[in-house]
């Protein structure tokens, strides 16, 4: 975890300092709750094993979900402003998350300019992200949407070291389109056109990348392009423009 999380450019006494406020919780199962919405900011987190969600709902209890949360990664750190939980986060799967508390971790970070770094490098690329990662674009395909954030998966799986094309996927397909703003069926649809154009071949919730250049090309919209078949939502999408 340490390429992902706070111990980054730490030596090992630094390291001892930050494991006497890092705690790691009991395990978690799917649908269990690790903090909800509104609820008072004390503790940031990081995933351990595991996957993790972040939703939010609005007024009319409609779940919009943030984000998916693999193992070295931080959640949390968004109510530090508000002082309180932006998010409901929900475990996946079979999880063990850390926990520490923030105001220790300030204190930590006084006396540690290292991780005081380090947090400001997770700050800057939350941000960097949420303001100019292409994932964002709002004028995607539903193609490019899903192989993009495939695509992303296997980079972050690839920064925690797996070396493998295979993914675990604890999500449900109305989990994955909720996040990118499609419609189940959309998802079903393009997972199963995937398969035939031999991108990915899909085994219940373990998805392997048959051919990670096709996954790159598509993500850019250049495979319908070539092959003369364009989706109808690329079709309808340029004759907008």
């Amino acid at each position: 975890m340490s390429d992902i999380c706070l111990p980054l450019g730490l030596d090992k006494a630094d390291i001892c300092k930050l494991e006497t406020i890092v705690t790691s919780t009991a395990v978690k199962h799917s649908g269990d709750i690790v903090l909800r919405q509104g609820d008072p900011f004390r503790k940031v987190y990081a995933v351990k094993s595991g996957m993790a969600k972040s939703y939010r709902l609005d007024q009319a209890g409609t779940e919009y979900i943030q984000s998916f949360h693999l193992p070295g990664e931080l959640f949390g750190l968004d109510a530090i402003y508000a002082k309180r939980y932006g998010f409901t986060v929900e475990v996946l799967d079979t999880s063990v998350l850390c926990e520490m508390d923030f105001d220790e971790l300030q204190t930590l970070c006084a006396t540690l300019p290292s991780l005081q770094k380090q947090l400001f490098n997770l700050f800057s690329r939350d941000l960097y992200r949420s303001h100019v990662s292409p994932t964002d674009h709002f004028d995607q395909t539903a193609e490019q949407k899903l192989s993009g954030f495939i695509h992303n998966l296997l980079t972050r799986y690839k920064a925690r070291g797996h070396r493998g094309l295979e993914l675990h996927l604890p999500m449900s397909r109305r989990d994955i389109a909720n996040h990118l703003g499609l419609a189940p069926e959309t998802i079903s649809r393009l997972l199963k056109r995937f398969q035939q154009k031999g991108v990915l071949a899909i085994n219940n919730r373990l998805v392997e990348i048959v051919d990670p250049s096709k996954l790159e090309a598509m993500v850019h919209c250049h495979a319908l392009e070539s092959s003369g078949k364009m989706d109808p939502q690329v079709s309808s999408a340029k004759s907008a423009k």
